[in-house]
Protein backbone atom coordinates (compact mmCIF):
# COMPACT_ATOMS: atom_id res chain seq x y z
CA UNK A 1 0.00 0.00 0.00
CA UNK A 2 2.80 2.42 0.85
CA UNK A 3 4.38 1.76 -2.56
CA UNK A 4 1.12 2.64 -4.30
CA UNK A 5 0.77 5.81 -2.22
CA UNK A 6 4.36 6.79 -2.99
CA UNK A 7 3.83 6.25 -6.71
CA UNK A 8 0.68 8.34 -6.74
CA UNK A 9 2.28 11.11 -4.71
CA UNK A 10 5.15 11.25 -7.14
CA UNK A 11 2.67 11.31 -10.02
CA UNK A 12 0.85 14.21 -8.37
CA UNK A 13 4.08 16.15 -7.90
CA UNK A 14 5.15 15.70 -11.52
CA UNK A 15 1.65 16.69 -12.67
CA UNK A 16 1.99 19.90 -10.64
CA UNK A 17 5.37 20.50 -12.29
CA UNK A 18 3.68 20.13 -15.66
CA UNK A 19 1.08 22.74 -14.69
CA UNK A 20 3.80 25.11 -13.44
CA UNK A 21 5.72 24.72 -16.68
CA UNK A 22 2.63 25.30 -18.81
CA UNK A 23 1.75 28.45 -16.85
CA UNK A 24 5.34 29.71 -16.94
CA UNK A 25 5.69 29.20 -20.67
CA UNK A 26 2.59 31.35 -21.17
CA UNK A 27 3.68 33.91 -18.58
CA UNK A 28 7.23 34.38 -19.88
CA UNK A 29 7.11 36.56 -22.98
CA UNK A 30 9.69 36.13 -25.70
CA UNK A 31 12.05 39.06 -25.89
CA UNK A 32 11.36 39.38 -29.60
CA UNK A 33 7.79 40.52 -28.82
CA UNK A 34 8.95 43.82 -27.34
CA UNK A 35 9.21 46.62 -29.89
CA UNK A 36 11.77 49.36 -29.23
CA UNK A 37 10.37 52.82 -28.58
CA UNK A 38 11.45 56.14 -27.15
CA UNK A 39 12.93 57.20 -24.85
CA UNK A 40 16.08 55.12 -25.10
CA UNK A 41 18.27 55.77 -22.03
CA UNK A 42 22.01 55.26 -22.17
CA UNK A 43 23.04 51.66 -21.51
CA UNK A 44 26.38 50.40 -20.27
CA UNK A 45 27.05 46.87 -21.53
CA UNK A 46 29.42 45.23 -19.06
CA UNK A 47 31.43 42.08 -19.78
CA UNK A 48 33.80 40.54 -17.20
CA UNK A 49 36.43 38.37 -18.90
CA UNK A 50 39.11 36.12 -17.45
CA UNK A 51 41.01 33.82 -19.82
CA UNK A 52 38.31 34.01 -22.48
CA UNK A 53 40.39 34.25 -25.65
CA UNK A 54 38.38 31.47 -27.28
CA UNK A 55 35.03 33.24 -27.02
CA UNK A 56 35.55 36.93 -26.27
CA UNK A 57 35.93 38.06 -29.91
CA UNK A 58 32.55 36.63 -30.96
CA UNK A 59 30.90 38.07 -27.86
CA UNK A 60 32.31 41.58 -28.17
CA UNK A 61 31.73 41.70 -31.94
CA UNK A 62 28.06 40.80 -31.47
CA UNK A 63 27.63 43.42 -28.74
CA UNK A 64 29.46 46.12 -30.69
CA UNK A 65 27.02 45.55 -33.56
CA UNK A 66 23.91 46.37 -31.51
CA UNK A 67 21.27 48.49 -33.22
CA UNK A 68 20.62 50.45 -30.03
CA UNK A 69 21.48 54.13 -30.39
CA UNK A 70 23.07 55.09 -27.08
CA UNK A 71 25.30 52.51 -25.45
CA UNK A 72 28.86 51.88 -24.36
CA UNK A 73 30.58 48.50 -24.19
CA UNK A 74 33.05 47.92 -21.36
CA UNK A 75 35.09 44.72 -21.21
CA UNK A 76 37.13 44.08 -18.08
CA UNK A 77 40.24 41.96 -18.47
CA UNK A 78 40.35 40.21 -15.10
CA UNK A 79 44.06 39.35 -14.87
CA UNK A 80 43.91 36.99 -17.85
CA UNK A 81 46.89 34.80 -18.59
CA UNK A 82 45.96 34.42 -22.26
CA UNK A 83 45.23 36.77 -25.17
CA UNK A 84 41.83 38.01 -23.97
CA UNK A 85 42.89 41.66 -23.88
CA UNK A 86 44.55 41.47 -27.29
CA UNK A 87 41.42 39.95 -28.80
CA UNK A 88 39.31 42.84 -27.48
CA UNK A 89 41.77 45.47 -28.68
CA UNK A 90 41.77 43.90 -32.15
CA UNK A 91 38.02 44.52 -32.47
CA UNK A 92 38.16 48.21 -31.68
CA UNK A 93 35.18 50.40 -32.50
CA UNK A 94 33.74 53.55 -31.00
CA UNK A 95 31.58 51.69 -28.49
CA UNK A 96 34.24 49.32 -27.13
CA UNK A 97 36.42 50.16 -24.14
CA UNK A 98 38.87 47.75 -22.51
CA UNK A 99 39.24 48.06 -18.73
CA UNK A 100 42.14 46.42 -16.93
CA UNK A 101 41.05 44.92 -13.62
CA UNK A 102 42.67 45.58 -10.28
CA UNK A 103 43.98 42.74 -8.08
CA UNK A 104 41.32 40.70 -6.31
CA UNK A 105 40.80 41.98 -2.76
CA UNK A 106 40.40 39.63 0.19
CA UNK A 107 36.80 38.66 0.86
CA UNK A 108 35.71 38.96 -2.78
CA UNK A 109 34.99 36.33 -5.40
CA UNK A 110 36.35 37.07 -8.84
CA UNK A 111 33.18 37.75 -10.81
CA UNK A 112 31.53 40.12 -8.31
CA UNK A 113 34.81 42.07 -8.14
CA UNK A 114 34.98 42.33 -11.92
CA UNK A 115 31.34 43.42 -12.16
CA UNK A 116 31.84 45.94 -9.36
CA UNK A 117 34.71 47.56 -11.25
CA UNK A 118 32.70 47.61 -14.47
CA UNK A 119 29.74 49.29 -12.78
CA UNK A 120 32.06 51.90 -11.26
CA UNK A 121 33.47 52.74 -14.71
CA UNK A 122 30.06 52.77 -16.43
CA UNK A 123 28.21 55.94 -17.39
CA UNK A 124 24.84 54.47 -18.34
CA UNK A 125 21.48 54.92 -16.66
CA UNK A 126 20.95 51.20 -17.28
CA UNK A 127 23.55 48.48 -16.64
CA UNK A 128 23.54 45.33 -18.78
CA UNK A 129 25.73 42.57 -17.36
CA UNK A 130 26.51 39.65 -19.62
CA UNK A 131 29.16 36.94 -19.91
CA UNK A 132 32.09 36.55 -22.27
CA UNK A 133 30.76 33.29 -23.71
CA UNK A 134 27.54 34.83 -25.04
CA UNK A 135 26.59 35.91 -28.54
CA UNK A 136 23.90 38.52 -29.12
CA UNK A 137 21.57 39.31 -31.99
CA UNK A 138 21.84 42.99 -33.06
CA UNK A 139 18.38 43.64 -31.60
CA UNK A 140 19.12 42.21 -28.14
CA UNK A 141 19.81 45.49 -26.38
CA UNK A 142 16.95 47.41 -27.99
CA UNK A 143 14.45 44.65 -27.17
CA UNK A 144 15.77 44.26 -23.64
CA UNK A 145 15.37 47.96 -22.88
CA UNK A 146 11.89 47.90 -24.40
CA UNK A 147 10.98 44.92 -22.19
CA UNK A 148 12.33 46.66 -19.09
CA UNK A 149 10.31 49.77 -19.88
CA UNK A 150 7.12 47.92 -20.85
CA UNK A 151 7.13 45.77 -17.72
CA UNK A 152 8.28 48.65 -15.50
CA UNK A 153 10.97 46.34 -14.12
CA UNK A 154 14.00 47.35 -12.10
CA UNK A 155 15.78 44.11 -12.96
CA UNK A 156 15.19 42.18 -16.17
CA UNK A 157 16.76 38.76 -16.55
CA UNK A 158 16.27 36.02 -19.10
CA UNK A 159 16.51 32.40 -20.05
CA UNK A 160 19.09 32.38 -22.82
CA UNK A 161 19.85 29.94 -25.60
CA UNK A 162 22.32 27.12 -24.97
CA UNK A 163 24.78 25.64 -27.43
CA UNK A 164 25.41 21.97 -26.68
CA UNK A 165 28.09 20.07 -28.55
CA UNK A 166 28.89 17.02 -26.42
CA UNK A 167 27.13 14.42 -24.31
CA UNK A 168 28.75 15.82 -21.18
CA UNK A 169 27.18 19.20 -21.90
CA UNK A 170 23.85 17.59 -22.79
CA UNK A 171 23.47 15.96 -19.36
CA UNK A 172 24.55 19.03 -17.36
CA UNK A 173 23.80 22.34 -19.06
CA UNK A 174 19.98 22.01 -19.47
CA UNK A 175 19.23 21.48 -15.78
CA UNK A 176 19.11 25.14 -14.59
CA UNK A 177 16.60 26.17 -17.27
CA UNK A 178 14.47 23.09 -16.56
CA UNK A 179 14.48 23.77 -12.82
CA UNK A 180 13.37 27.39 -13.28
CA UNK A 181 10.55 26.53 -15.65
CA UNK A 182 9.21 23.53 -13.72
CA UNK A 183 9.86 24.39 -10.06
CA UNK A 184 9.47 28.17 -9.88
CA UNK A 185 5.87 29.39 -10.27
CA UNK A 186 6.75 32.71 -11.89
CA UNK A 187 3.36 34.48 -11.51
CA UNK A 188 3.36 33.67 -7.79
CA UNK A 189 6.96 34.87 -7.55
CA UNK A 190 5.87 38.19 -9.07
CA UNK A 191 2.91 38.44 -6.69
CA UNK A 192 5.07 37.80 -3.61
CA UNK A 193 7.11 40.89 -4.27
CA UNK A 194 9.44 40.70 -1.27
CA UNK A 195 9.83 36.94 -1.05
CA UNK A 196 13.53 36.13 -1.49
CA UNK A 197 13.05 32.40 -2.07
CA UNK A 198 10.95 32.67 -5.23
CA UNK A 199 13.30 34.33 -7.68
CA UNK A 200 15.61 33.44 -10.55
CA UNK A 201 18.43 35.26 -12.29
CA UNK A 202 20.87 34.55 -15.09
CA UNK A 203 24.23 36.30 -15.01
CA UNK A 204 24.39 36.07 -18.80
CA UNK A 205 21.51 38.53 -19.01
CA UNK A 206 21.02 41.10 -16.24
CA UNK A 207 19.60 44.48 -17.21
CA UNK A 208 19.22 46.65 -14.13
CA UNK A 209 18.45 50.26 -13.43
CA UNK A 210 21.48 51.95 -11.88
CA UNK A 211 19.30 53.49 -9.16
CA UNK A 212 18.08 50.04 -8.07
CA UNK A 213 21.58 48.56 -8.36
CA UNK A 214 23.01 51.20 -6.05
CA UNK A 215 20.08 50.97 -3.63
CA UNK A 216 20.77 47.30 -2.91
CA UNK A 217 24.52 47.82 -2.65
CA UNK A 218 25.51 46.55 -6.08
CA UNK A 219 28.03 43.74 -6.37
CA UNK A 220 29.79 44.91 -3.23
CA UNK A 221 26.81 43.58 -1.28
CA UNK A 222 27.19 40.13 -2.87
CA UNK A 223 30.98 40.08 -3.00
CA UNK A 224 31.38 36.64 -1.39
CA UNK A 225 28.48 34.83 -3.08
CA UNK A 226 29.18 32.14 -5.68
CA UNK A 227 25.78 32.90 -7.23
CA UNK A 228 26.06 36.67 -7.21
CA UNK A 229 23.34 37.02 -9.87
CA UNK A 230 20.77 35.19 -7.74
CA UNK A 231 21.73 37.07 -4.60
CA UNK A 232 21.45 40.38 -6.44
CA UNK A 233 17.95 39.43 -7.59
CA UNK A 234 17.01 38.42 -4.04
CA UNK A 235 18.10 41.82 -2.78
CA UNK A 236 16.12 43.55 -5.51
CA UNK A 237 12.99 41.71 -4.40
CA UNK A 238 13.64 42.31 -0.72
CA UNK A 239 13.87 46.05 -1.44
CA UNK A 240 10.41 45.92 -3.03
CA UNK A 241 11.78 46.50 -6.52
CA UNK A 242 10.24 44.83 -9.57
CA UNK A 243 11.93 41.76 -11.06
CA UNK A 244 10.92 40.22 -14.36
CA UNK A 245 11.97 37.17 -16.39
CA UNK A 246 11.75 36.77 -20.18
CA UNK A 247 12.65 34.18 -22.80
CA UNK A 248 15.63 35.46 -24.81
CA UNK A 249 16.63 32.16 -26.43
CA UNK A 250 16.07 33.54 -29.92
CA UNK A 251 18.42 36.49 -29.42
CA UNK A 252 21.11 35.38 -26.97
CA UNK A 253 23.06 32.13 -27.08
CA UNK A 254 26.05 30.76 -25.21
CA UNK A 255 28.17 27.68 -25.02
CA UNK A 256 28.62 27.66 -21.28
CA UNK A 257 31.09 24.80 -21.01
CA UNK A 258 33.07 22.51 -23.24
CA UNK A 259 32.53 18.94 -22.16
CA UNK A 260 31.73 17.11 -18.94
CA UNK A 261 34.82 18.10 -16.97
CA UNK A 262 34.39 21.84 -17.50
CA UNK A 263 30.63 21.69 -16.85
CA UNK A 264 31.15 19.70 -13.68
CA UNK A 265 33.66 22.23 -12.33
CA UNK A 266 31.46 25.15 -13.36
CA UNK A 267 28.28 23.95 -11.71
CA UNK A 268 30.09 22.53 -8.66
CA UNK A 269 31.19 26.03 -7.74
CA UNK A 270 27.63 27.30 -7.26
CA UNK A 271 24.99 24.56 -6.92
CA UNK A 272 25.19 24.59 -3.10
CA UNK A 273 25.09 28.38 -3.11
CA UNK A 274 21.71 28.23 -4.89
CA UNK A 275 20.26 26.87 -1.64
CA UNK A 276 21.86 29.73 0.28
CA UNK A 277 24.22 27.18 1.85
CA UNK A 278 21.39 25.36 3.69
CA UNK A 279 22.58 21.78 4.00
CA UNK A 280 19.34 19.94 4.80
CA UNK A 281 17.43 21.84 2.12
CA UNK A 282 20.02 20.94 -0.52
CA UNK A 283 20.09 17.27 0.53
CA UNK A 284 16.30 17.07 0.49
CA UNK A 285 15.94 18.68 -2.94
CA UNK A 286 18.57 16.52 -4.64
CA UNK A 287 17.19 13.37 -2.97
CA UNK A 288 13.64 14.25 -4.00
CA UNK A 289 14.62 14.92 -7.60
CA UNK A 290 16.39 11.57 -7.77
CA UNK A 291 13.36 9.88 -6.22
CA UNK A 292 10.79 11.31 -8.63
CA UNK A 293 13.09 10.39 -11.52
CA UNK A 294 14.15 6.84 -10.66
CA UNK A 295 11.28 5.53 -8.51
CA UNK A 296 8.81 5.53 -11.43
CA UNK A 297 11.36 3.89 -13.72
CA UNK A 298 12.12 1.16 -11.19
CA UNK A 299 8.47 0.57 -10.35
CA UNK A 300 7.42 0.36 -14.00
CA UNK A 301 10.30 -1.98 -14.86
CA UNK A 302 9.47 -4.21 -11.90
CA UNK A 303 5.82 -4.35 -12.96
CA UNK A 304 6.73 -5.35 -16.50
CA UNK A 305 9.05 -8.10 -15.24
CA UNK A 306 6.25 -9.51 -13.09
CA UNK A 307 4.01 -9.63 -16.12
CA UNK A 308 1.22 -7.53 -14.65
CA UNK A 309 0.55 -3.84 -14.05
CA UNK A 310 -0.41 -2.99 -10.50
CA UNK A 311 -1.75 0.38 -9.49
CA UNK A 312 1.74 1.55 -8.60
CA UNK A 313 3.11 0.42 -11.97
CA UNK A 314 0.35 2.25 -13.84
CA UNK A 315 1.05 5.42 -11.82
CA UNK A 316 4.75 5.01 -12.57
CA UNK A 317 4.17 4.66 -16.31
CA UNK A 318 2.00 7.77 -16.34
CA UNK A 319 4.68 9.63 -14.38
CA UNK A 320 7.34 8.61 -16.89
CA UNK A 321 5.13 9.86 -19.71
CA UNK A 322 4.56 13.19 -17.94
CA UNK A 323 8.28 13.58 -17.29
CA UNK A 324 9.00 13.00 -20.97
CA UNK A 325 6.32 15.54 -21.92
CA UNK A 326 7.68 18.02 -19.39
CA UNK A 327 11.20 17.85 -20.76
CA UNK A 328 9.92 18.05 -24.32
CA UNK A 329 7.96 21.21 -23.49
CA UNK A 330 10.99 22.84 -21.88
CA UNK A 331 13.34 21.78 -24.66
CA UNK A 332 11.00 23.11 -27.34
CA UNK A 333 10.46 26.44 -25.59
CA UNK A 334 14.16 27.01 -24.92
CA UNK A 335 15.51 25.62 -28.21
CA UNK A 336 17.36 22.78 -26.52
CA UNK A 337 17.74 19.28 -28.04
CA UNK A 338 14.42 17.45 -27.96
CA UNK A 339 16.13 14.15 -27.17
CA UNK A 340 16.30 15.42 -23.60
CA UNK A 341 12.82 13.95 -23.18
CA UNK A 342 14.50 10.52 -23.27
CA UNK A 343 17.71 11.44 -21.51
CA UNK A 344 16.23 13.25 -18.52
CA UNK A 345 17.25 10.53 -15.98
CA UNK A 346 20.88 11.11 -16.95
CA UNK A 347 20.46 14.90 -16.60
CA UNK A 348 18.95 14.64 -13.12
CA UNK A 349 21.53 12.09 -11.98
CA UNK A 350 24.48 14.09 -13.28
CA UNK A 351 23.13 17.28 -11.73
CA UNK A 352 22.54 15.58 -8.36
CA UNK A 353 26.07 14.20 -8.46
CA UNK A 354 27.45 17.69 -9.10
CA UNK A 355 25.16 19.05 -6.38
CA UNK A 356 26.67 16.69 -3.82
CA UNK A 357 30.16 17.57 -5.02
CA UNK A 358 29.30 21.25 -4.65
CA UNK A 359 28.28 20.69 -1.03
CA UNK A 360 31.48 18.79 -0.27
CA UNK A 361 33.71 21.37 -1.94
CA UNK A 362 32.01 24.25 -0.14
CA UNK A 363 32.10 22.56 3.26
CA UNK A 364 35.78 21.67 2.89
CA UNK A 365 36.78 25.07 1.49
CA UNK A 366 37.86 23.60 -1.87
CA UNK A 367 35.42 25.44 -4.13
CA UNK A 368 37.35 27.13 -6.94
CA UNK A 369 36.76 28.76 -10.29
CA UNK A 370 39.26 29.79 -12.94
CA UNK A 371 42.24 29.04 -10.73
CA UNK A 372 40.91 31.06 -7.81
CA UNK A 373 39.59 29.82 -4.49
CA UNK A 374 36.09 31.03 -3.73
CA UNK A 375 35.42 32.75 -0.43
CA UNK A 376 34.58 30.04 2.08
CA UNK A 377 30.98 30.23 3.25
CA UNK A 378 29.58 28.81 6.45
CA UNK A 379 26.87 26.24 5.84
CA UNK A 380 23.63 26.12 7.85
CA UNK A 381 21.41 23.15 8.54
CA UNK A 382 18.21 25.06 7.60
Amino acid sequence: MSLIIDSWRILLFVAVQLVIAAVNLRALPRLTRFRPHSPQPRVSVLVPARNEQGSIAACVSSLAAQSYADFELLVLDDDSADQTAAAVRAIGGTHVRLVHGDPLPEGWNGKPWACHQLAAAATGELLFFTDADTRHHPETLARAVAALQRTEADLLTAITGLEIHSFGELVTVPFPAWSILTLLPVPIAYWLRKNRALVAANGKFLLIRREAYEQVGGHAAVRDHATEDMELARRIKKAGRRWRLVNATELVTARMYRGWSEARKGFAKNYFALFNYRLLVAVFVWSWLMLITWHPLGTAFSGVLRGGLSGSAIAALVTIGLNCLLWLMVATATRMPKRLCCLYPAVITASAFIGVESMVRTLTGKATWKDRALVRKKARLL
